[in-house]
């Protein structure tokens, strides 16, 4: 329903101070349609419309310059001046927000509407969509870029949805990392729009999941990926922020061997002297990819973002799969605690990498590693290259031929079937110790891969549990580092690092795949798990 034009001015007033969702109950249940009516109106009224003291008082001030005829400052730096990264306080677009002088040059750039030319659609999330873009610059160049647009309805922007968008905006203006998306500037129009660096290659979650003929990745650019990524949670942790939102949905791909961290819908400043961000109601969240603290408490914190870093590892080396599949999102805090049941290894993900997830997924946040630590923890995982020296061709093996780039995924110096990937035909599979060689380990010890390994046995897991962890024993040999070239593999007895022996699993890991992500507490069928506001 568009608005009277005789109350335009109340609508506007309404707008300059966020309050644009109390329009309505203003106009029609406290008949307010001039100025003056306001000094009719009692904080009782106010309340009975839902809005609250200070609120009230920004509403009051706002009155008081319009009255006098004083313009008042840009909304849209108000908004990015309450929602400061710095700031330990969050706030909700209802709540009080402070009226700061214009920054200056605190936005990266405030871009003219026309010089922004939308084009395909990308995706949409909650509150905004994201097209593909030109951004053309005062001497003509063109850029690719990619625009977040807010949806805003007749009245324009309002509700959380716009506190939301601007409060990523505001976040992101002050981060500028290698792998974590960039913010170009902000287009003040209609709708309001965010112009950013542009991710061609899309999410690596399409990446995964892209059918045939399309090969799977390279495990060694997963591991790279992996490392890319906890440098810019490492990054983000120490600039007070928690990302909330950690999947393989929000890492694009800025080229075929760099990621970058993107979506900052979620992001909120970590405060407290626990460092961390509490929810204050029921909101939307990744329930699948959330720590336990985080579906029961609504608690986040550095420690959660870690949990996420795990399940992202996963959804890595599972193709994309979604984690959880089958499991109602009621059930999935129950598995977690009670169960103390995890995401089984994936196929091909070697056990050094799935005791790196598994650390991830500590019952106690204190427990998990730092993403500082991950980093290293990563480079011990890192896989090992070989190179074939025979062809192999034999039935159920991975098929190579002589000079084929090995990566080792898995294996044992007493086991005469390793399990690997093609560098080649980037095909997986069981192939023959003997016909596989180490290649020289030489170069910068940063690019040395250390090489974890443990006999194949043929798990018939579904999942692990805590208590089965509790009786794996680690043990920790030499690596393989410095080997002559054309050493046999079967002869590293004795030189390859063991990792956690995967523990039996529990029951019921095998349910059938459940596509449709699960964000909202109204989805789940049992109390929300962390009390209202």
């Amino acid at each position: 329903m568009l608005p009277e034009a005789s109350s335009l001015w109340l609508l506007q007033l309404l707008r300059d101070t966020q309050l644009a969702q109390f329009y309505r109950p203003i106009l029609e249940e406290l008949n307010v349609t001039r100025p003056e009516h306001f000094d009719f109106v009692r904080p009782e009224d106010l309340d009975g419309i839902g809005m609250g003291r200070p609120a009230q008082r920004r509403l009051a001030e706002s009155l008081k310059r319009y009255r006098s005829g004083i313009k008042p400052k840009n909304w849209v730096y108000k908004i990015l001046g309450g929602f400061a990264p710095e700031q330990r306080k969050t706030t909700t677009p209802s709540e009080s927000l402070p009226v700061l002088p214009e920054p200056d040059g605190g936005l990266k750039c405030l871009i003219p509407e026309g010089a922004v030319c939308r084009g395909k659609l990308l995706g949409s999330g909650c509150f905004g969509v994201v097209h593909q873009g030109l951004w053309t610059l005062p001497n003509g160049q063109t850029i690719p870029v990619a625009v977040k647009s807010l949806r805003a309805g007749p009245e324009g922007p309002v509700g959380t949805e716009l506190g939301d968008f601007l409060r990523e905006v505001s976040i992101m203006m002050n981060l500028e990392h290698p792998h974590v998306l960039q913010l170009h500037g902000l287009v003040l129009g209609q709708p309001l729009q965010m112009v950013m660096e542009l991710a061609p290659l899309g999410s690596l979650h399409a990446r995964l999941t892209a059918p045939a003929p399309t090969p799977p990745l390279p495990v060694v650019l997963l591991c790279l990926f992996l490392r890319q990524l906890a440098g810019a949670m490492a990054y983000l942790g120490a600039r007070g922020l928690v990302h909330r939102d950690l999947a393989t949905r929000n890492l694009l791909l800025a080229s075929p061997q760099t990621i970058k961290v993107a979506d900052f819908g979620l992001v909120r400043p970590l405060g407290g002297a626990h460092g961390r961000y509490v929810m204050g109601g029921p909101r939307p969240i990744p329930y699948a990819w959330c720590a336990p603290e985080s579906l029961h408490q609504g608690a986040f914190s550095s420690a959660s973002d870690v949990w996420m870093f795990g399940v992202t590892l996963w959804e890595m080396f599972s193709g994309g799969e979604e984690p959880w599949a089958g499991v109602p999102p009621y059930l999935i805090l129950h598995r977690l605690e009670k169960e103390r049941a995890r995401l089984p290894r994936p196929p091909f993900c070697s056990r050094a990498l799935y005791s790196i997830a598994l650390r991830c997924w500590a019952p106690h946040p204190a427990d998990r590693p730092s993403f500082a630590n991950l980093e290293g923890l990563l480079q011990e995982a890192w896989p090992c290259e070989g190179r074939c020296v025979r062809d192999v061709t034999e039935s159920g093996a991975l098929r190579m031929e002589s000079g084929d780039p090995i990566t080792i995924i898995e294996g044992s110096p007493d086991s005469t079937t390793w399990k690997g990937q093609n560098g080649r035909t980037f095909k997986m599979g069981n192939f023959p110790a003997s016909a596989v060689t180490l290649v020289d380990l030489g170069g910068p010890l940063a690019t040395r891969p250390v090489h974890r390994g443990s006999p194949l046995r043929g798990e018939r897991h579904q999942g692990s549990t805590d208590r089965d962890r509790e009786k794996a024993n680690l043990r920790n040999l030499p690596a393989a580092r410095g080997q002559r070239r054309n050493v046999p593999l079967q002869k590293m007895k004795g030189r390859a690092e063991r990792a956690w022996s995967h523990p039996p699993g529990v029951p019921g890991g095998s349910e059938s795949l459940w596509r449709r992500c699960v964000y909202s507490h109204s989805e789940s069928q049992g109390r929300p798990p962390f009390p209202p506001e």
